[in-house]
């Protein structure tokens, strides 16, 4: 990765990019909400990140890729990734938040490089992950970066939401990241070898779709989802 590559990767993972993931805590909000203990919080971002998680860090990747020959075809079928993402996303509500979050994303993402032919052709409708995966392809992260990337920041939105949720020692928070970063990568290369919409991952997570519907029209909550 090229030392500018490298710089990306480091201002698309901080937390106070805003791209709207202040507003976002990863499900976890709902899964209080829900009924699950505070204790319990590790194992949850852990099944988070095998699941939902590990279905955004794919559908990232190939999107990645479709930019990437979006640039030599001038095509861009990011329809067909949107589709295959959705398909693995049965929660509405979980989609409507993924498209907001896109929206602001993409904002930023135009804003900083207002000529990008990969950019530029991502419509604001899309979700987030496909948005990650056309600013990836601008800036020259590798696939494994990008999944990588894509991890953390679902962790990491997580982790600081808990922070407003049930206060405690922000190390502890690091921790959790970490953890739940390090139980992904065993699944890194497989998902960063993807390039085909169908072969993204279908690794669902019934129960959490289940608390994400309920907080969507919950009228005492302080993230989308």
């Amino acid at each position: 990765m090229t030392p500018a590559a490298h710089t990306i990767t480091m201002l698309l993972a901080d937390a106070r990019l805003p791209s709207g993931g202040h507003a976002f805590s990863s499900g976890l909000e709902p899964a209080l909400q829900g009924g699950l203990a505070p204790g319990d919080v590790s194992a949850f971002l852990r099944v988070r990140g095998r699941t939902t998680t590990l279905v955004d860090a794919a559908t990232a990747v190939v999107a990645r890729h479709v930019a990437l020959d979006m640039v030599l075809s001038r095509e861009a079928p990011f329809a067909t990734v949107e589709r295959a993402w959705a398909a693995r996303t049965p929660s509405r509500a979980a989609r409507h938040a993924s498209r907001e979050l896109g929206r602001g994303f993409l904002r930023l993402a135009r804003n900083l490089w207002p000529h990008s032919p990969s950019i530029g052709a991502v419509e604001s409708t899309v979700p987030r992950p496909i948005v990650l995966g056309a600013v990836a392809a601008h800036v020259g992260l590798d696939p494994e970066t990008l999944v990588r990337l894509a991890v953390y920041d679902d962790m990491a939105c997580a982790v600081a939401a808990m922070l407003k949720l049930e206060p405690g020692d922000p190390i502890d928070g690091v921790r959790l990241v970490l953890d739940a970063c390090a139980a992904v990568d065993p699944f890194i290369p497989q998902l960063a070898a993807l390039t085909l919409p169908d072969a993204i991952p279908a690794a669902s997570a019934p129960q959490t779709e289940a608390w994400t519907e309920a907080h969507a029209v919950s009228n005492r909550r302080l993230f989308r989802a």
